[in-house]
């Protein structure tokens, strides 16, 4: 018994400091985006733009990750002498076995639906729109919690507005506060912010608008297991209700 007790208080701890790991994430635009992550003692700079880029547009994330590989294999192989085959004769036949053998393969062996195709064709456009209304609403509680969970340790937001044109200038400079005010209340309303500062003003002699954005923030991974379980549990809640 007190050796189960043992066991069982070891691997608390370490769930414990587990849970309690934590990436502090910096992100920094000054005629340019900077970010790092830093981990325990291990620091990291990174590239924002490319995970945007692979989360808002996959598909050509992965088609030009696909073509760095191939120009890669290709620089590779370059210099690299290629002997003709020795026994063109041998090989000809035998390629057209393994084509035909394919063929009948996928012949014999029906194509499996993807998931989208298969609820279209089992509940139809109801069910596409049950299932996007689905998403939708597991990456709004997902992101809620998400938010209200991050610390922010420091942030700051400079913009001035210039142009040379007085109209434009205070053209711009109403809407940009028309979105910008909103975004701060909620930020500082809705999240842990230990300190935040910023500038936001319209210069009509600047001869162009000049940005700078820095932001500290934390994240640890009982938040993202918080986030997941809470994601989980809408999405498998309103899958079943609409069944």
């Amino acid at each position: 018994m007190k050796v189960f007790l043992i066991i069982l208080a070891v691997l608390l701890v370490i769930n414990f400091i587990i849970l309690s790991l934590s990436a502090e994430l910096t992100i920094v635009f000054d005629n340019g985006w900077h970010t790092k992550i830093r981990v325990l003692f291990i620091e990291k700079d990174i590239e924002l733009s490319k995970i945007l880029s692979f989360i808002l547009f996959p598909e050509k994330a992965a088609q030009s990750a696909k073509e760095e590989r191939e120009n890669e294999k290709a620089d590779i192989f370059e210099d690299k002498s290629e002997e003709p085959p020795k026994d063109i004769a041998q090989q000809v036949p035998k390629e057209k076995v393994e084509e035909n053998q394919s063929d009948a393969d996928k012949k014999a062996k029906p194509q499996k639906k993807n998931y989208i195709q298969k609820i279209i064709d089992e509940d139809g456009v109801v069910g596409l729109l049950l299932l996007i209304s689905n998403l939708f609403q597991t990456a709004s509680s997902a992101v809620t919690i998400l938010i209200k969970g991050l610390h922010i340790y420091s942030l700051y937001v400079k913009m001035i507005i210039g142009g040379g044109d007085a109209a434009d200038i205070a053209e711009k400079y109403g809407s940009l506060c028309g979105f910008y005010y909103p975004v701060k209340g909620y930020i500082l309303h809705s999240m842990k912010v230990d300190m935040y500062d910023d500038y936001i003003q319209p210069d009509f002699i600047a001869p162009r608008s000049e940005y700078e954005f820095q932001i500290i923030m934390s994240i640890n991974v009982a938040l993202l297991v918080k986030v997941l379980l809470k994601a989980g549990k809408v999405f498998l809640v309103n899958l079943i209700r609409n069944k």
